[in-house]
This record gives C-alpha cells, structure tokens and sequence, in this order.
C-alpha cells in the first residue's frame, strides 16, 4: 500500500494544551519538546537527503513510496513548527534559537558529508523514530501521557514513520549503500543525536527552572530508564540495525499500523474529518 499524504489539520491552541503535557512532568514534557523543535529541520534534511539519490530508484513501487514519504515528512514539519510555535507562549524564548542552530548545524553536514553518507544518516534517524514510533502505538500507558489536546499529532506522526520506516532504507540500498558506511553512520549518528537533544532538552529545562533541581527529574528518568524504561526497552531494536542483514521490514509491525490507520483515518476515526480533501 502506497504511504499516503494526509494533509492533517491538528488545531493547536495554547489555551487548551497545559505546559506540562506529558505525564504532567516537566522533565517529561521538555524532553518532548526537545524531539519537537527537531522534527522540522530534521525531516527537511530526510528529503533532501532522499531526493539526491530518487534518480537511482528504477523500481516502481519504491518510487511510489519515496513520493509518498517526502508528502508525509513535509506535513510532519509544518505540523511541528507550528506546535513548535506554541513553545514561546509556554515560557519556552529559546525555541526559535534551537530551530535556527539546526538549520545551520545541518547546512554544515551537508557541505561535509557526501550525499551517500546524508542518505546514511537519514537512515540512521529513521530508524529512531521507527522504534519510538512502534512504541508508541503500541504502549497505551504511553500514550495515555500525553494529555489529549496534543495526543493526535503524535499518533498520526507516528503512524506514518511507521508506514515509511523502511523507504529511505530501500533508496540506500538502490543508491549501492553498504554495510560499513550504514553502520559507521549509525554510531557516529547516535552520538550526535543525544548530544543535540541533550542539549537542547537542557535549554529547556532551563527555561522551564528545573535545569539546577535535580530532584524534578526523578519521575521522568525513572519513566525512561527504570520503569516502565521506556529507552531502555528500544535497545534490542537499536542493536538490530547492526546485524549484517538488517532490514526494517524484518520487524513485521503490519497489523499493529493497520490497525492505526483504520483508527485514525477509517470510516468515523478519530482524525478522519480533520483530513483535507
């Protein structure tokens, strides 16, 4: 089935979304955050990255998926920036700075890196947000921490990194990708990520007055790397990708994102009349 683009209108309204929104924590919600202020530049880069090799795809149903993860990644970004938006009515000044720094974070990647090792990393990337997206729709204690006015941006996003989790993948390996430059990105990639978001999720908490008051922490680190650990639970799947014959698909998660789709999309689903024609 080819992978939509669902021109989603999410209303976003500070008034109803509380600045604690996930698990009325703020360590929990900034880290969010952090991954939100991200998602923009980021997803820019995915199809960037993807569209320099879309010449080399010569196999038509993954051409037909590639036109239909740019859709889909497009539509994340517009959503998110405007979510994104709502940061600095929250207290958040800093937000507009971290989106400016990535911009010219990943302009410097893409003048070092060549487009093969772009297309590495975007790989890389989609692979951290296919597990945390799996976990997701998968986890309803999860979701139920995330407070109902912004839970459907979330859901519908991690739908579709569902849908398309193996397409930049499939390019890599029609653009002749191999192992050692995959894997070599992997860890390089992994590095960069935490360190980004580390940051960012630190300029949060700053400007949220938690930075210097660890014990605020406590109930979102327990969540992530205790119980129920949800970090901790994503690394088997993190450790997959390095297997010589890794492939998304190889993780079937077919019925769990059909199920989604017929929920969110479906015949009275929960996002079906926010779709536009």
């Amino acid at each position: 089935m080819t992978n939509p683009r669902r021109d989603v209108d999410i209303p976003l309204d500070a008034a109803t979304i509380p600045r604690d929104w996930c698990a009325d924590d703020p360590y929990d919600t900034t880290m969010m955050n952090a991954l939100s202020l991200l998602f923009p530049e980021g997803e820019r880069f995915f199809v960037d990255s993807v569209k320099q090799h879309r010449e080399l795809v010569t196999d038509r149903a993954l051409a037909e998926a590639v036109a239909g993860f740019i859709g889909q990644e497009a539509m994340h970004g517009r959503e998110h920036r405007a979510f994104n938006e709502l940061l600095v009515v929250h207290g958040f000044a800093a937000a507009p700075k971290v989106d400016a720094w990535l911009r010219r974070f990943l302009g410097t990647v893409r003048r070092v890196l060549s487009p093969k090792s772009q297309l590495a990393v975007t790989c890389a990337l989609e692979h951290f947000t296919a597990m945390l997206a799996e976990q997701l729709l998968s986890n309803q204690r999860m979701r139920e921490q995330i407070h109902p006015a912004i839970r459907p941006l979330w859901m519908w996003h991690a739908l579709e990194e569902s849908e398309h989790k193996a397409v930049a993948f499939d390019v890599y390996r029609s653009a002749g990708g191999g192992y050692v430059r995959r894997t070599g990105m992997m860890l390089v990639t992994t590095a960069v990520f935490f360190a980004v978001v580390g940051v960012t999720h630190a300029r949060l908490m700053s400007a949220r007055g938690i930075l210097f008051r660890p014990w605020k922490w406590v109930r979102g680190i327990g969540r992530l790397y205790v119980w129920p650990a949800y970090f901790m639970r994503l690394v088997p799947a993190y450790l997959s990708y390095f297997r010589p014959r890794f492939h998304p698909s190889d993780r079937d998660n077919r019925a769990l994102v059909e199920s989604w789709r017929e929920r969110l999309f479906g015949d009275g689903g929960e996002l079906a009349e926010r779709v536009a024609a």
